[in-house]
């Protein structure tokens, strides 16, 4: 049937049968941008019965007003055997529920370590320790294997999939590092990641879950993923982290190397930990990671209106990425305000307070609109 007859017929339907009041003939729905945050520090914050509020100081349950004003993404990082006893799978199963109940997308973020990892310290589960190469390459397929079933089991089957958490220098050191003396060791970090995605592929039969991988550095990036071309690894995204206290400050260089990351490898792009201060002054004993001008950007005070200004700016920088390639963003710890701690972990209010999206009160600032906006 040609197109035009077709829509003729469409609308003699509609007007013949008074029950179908509208049909929606497009043939694609609107691609997702993704706003979204990292809640990972929320099962203990509720421990302590942190509190929060809406702009106008009425008491807010956070998930679902992040939900209610725009957040569609949710973050949480997963240890194998924690150190601390946070961020464990029983964490993550029963938080990934609250966020499929709210119809939000899940993001998983697979540390494979018991504790933090970043480019400065990639260290495999204690259980993996004194195993051998081979050994390791199937203790992450069986690991990563079982924790997506676990999801997929209850219904909670992760939008998308992180392998290793800012992987510059690899992961599962010595196993896979591809820094300093190990800086010819990419054929095991790669052999590594294949086992973990191959692991994810045969759990999600539908093909659903985006497996990205993760760099620590928009402006150096492309050195990372030109190493692992060669490989040909079957991942859908390129996760991004950007600070500007520890990267580069120009803006110009930002998004170029953006534009340059998904037009060179064809990936899409999301900016999977952002964060901006709105002010410098502290709400705890604790010091924080930002706490004078010199490390942020200029363009952008810190103040509540420069913190939104930020995001605002960030978002429109991503929407310009060539192809459609730009996903969105996740804001890193949004919620990790000041609290008082338990002596027995040791914990003691917060580093992150004066980067949050509440203030000092626990109250919304204005950063919460760039959610709510298309």
């Amino acid at each position: 049937m040609k197109p035009y007859i077709f829509f003729l017929f469409i609308i003699a339907l509609s007007c013949s049968n008074p029950e179908i009041d509208s049909i929606d003939i497009s043939s694609e729905s609107e691609p997702i941008f993704y706003k979204g945050m990292d809640l990972s520090f929320q099962t203990e914050l509720e421990d302590y019965n942190v509190e929060y509020f809406d702009e106008n100081g009425n008491p807010v349950t956070l998930l679902e007003f992040l939900e209610e004003n725009g957040t569609n993404l949710v973050r949480l990082k997963l240890w194998h055997t924690s150190q601390d006893g946070e961020n464990t799978l029983s964490d993550v199963k029963s938080y990934a529920a609250r966020i499929k109940a709210k119809n939000m997308s899940f993001l998983l973020n697979f540390h494979y370590s018991d504790y933090w990892t970043d480019p400065g310290k990639q260290f495999p589960p204690a259980a993996w320790e004194n195993m051998s190469f081979e050994e390791v390459k199937v203790a992450i397929y069986d690991y990563t294997k079982d924790v997506v079933r676990q999801l997929k089991d209850q219904n909670t089957l992760p939008e998308i999939i992180q392998i290793g958490n800012e992987t510059d220098s690899g992961f599962l050191w010595n196993f896979g590092k591809v820094w300093d003396d190990f800086d010819d060791n990419w054929p095991n970090y790669s052999s590594l990641v294949s086992e973990a995605i191959r692991a994810i592929r045969e759990v999600d039969s539908d093909n659903s879950i985006s497996i990205m991988l993760h760099h620590s550095s928009v402006s150096n990036a492309i050195y990372f993923f030109n190493e692992l071309k060669p490989f040909n690894l079957d991942f859908d995204m390129i996760g991004l982290s950007y600070y500007p206290q520890l990267h580069t400050k120009d803006l110009n260089l930002v998004q170029l190397k953006l534009n340059e990351l998904a037009t060179t490898f064809n990936k899409d792009i999301l900016m999977v930990e952002v964060a901006y201060p709105f002010t410098f002054n502290w709400d705890d004993n604790s010091t924080n990671f930002i706490g004078d001008s010199s490390q942020i950007l200029t363009e952008f005070p810190a103040t509540p209106q420069g913190q939104k200004a930020y995001f605002e700016w960030l978002v429109q920088t991503i929407k310009n990425i060539p192809n459609n390639r730009g996903k969105g963003f996740c804001y890193w710890a949004p919620d990790w305000v000041a609290f008082i701690g338990n002596e027995i972990t040791s914990t003691s209010g917060s580093a992150w307070e004066n980067q949050c999206i509440f203030d000092f009160d626990h109250k919304a600032l204005p950063v919460i609109d760039v959610f709510r906006a298309n």
